[in-house]
């Protein structure tokens, strides 16, 4: 599936997880897929539990990244 064209929090989103990967020393792939971004952004969940509804997303990710993203929806809102 192709990335969203001209949609914020998608690209907000590809920051924060770009981020979070420069500080951890990973590839941004290992926090989350594009795929995972692309449901964040088409979902937008409002809280924890909606955000570990979706696929990719397990308790580990959750607790590790999941108030980053939340916030970066919230901010886009």
């Amino acid at each position: 599936m192709p990335n969203p064209v001209d949609d914020p929090l998608f690209e907000a989103l590809r920051v924060r997880r770009r981020d979070l990967a420069k500080e951890a020393g990973v590839p941004p792939y290992v926090i989350f897929h594009d795929s995972v971004l692309r449901d964040i952004a088409r979902q937008r969940p409002a809280s924890r539990a909606e955000l570990s509804l979706l696929s990719g997303i397990g308790a580990r990710k959750l607790d590790a990244y999941g108030d980053a993203f939340l916030q970066v929806i919230r901010e886009s809102a």
